[in-house]
């Protein structure tokens, strides 16, 4: 029983840690994401990141046609005789 009211008498102590500035941090960091995402500047929405974005894309795009080649490549070798 000593368990119950001890924790019991916890919980205001834990609503009083956690401020409102906290949750209001957060939604003007939501808005600046939105906004920046939201732009109108020509870019699709996977590159708006930034330069790491377009770092990533270019190297999964430069993978992804190393892949095809190597792919193509083995097909025509395994469908050639050997001699």
């Amino acid at each position: 029983m000593n368990r119950v009211l001890m924790l019991r008498s916890l919980v205001p102590q834990a609503r009083l840690n956690f401020s409102t500035s906290v949750r209001s941090q957060l939604e003007s960091k939501i808005k600046e994401g939105q906004s920046k995402f939201q732009s109108d500047n020509g870019l699709p929405i996977h590159l708006k990141g930034g330069g790491f974005d377009t770092f990533t894309y270019a190297t999964i795009m430069g993978l992804t046609v190393v892949g095809t080649a190597l792919t193509c490549y083995s097909l025509f070798d395994y469908s050639m005789p050997k001699k």
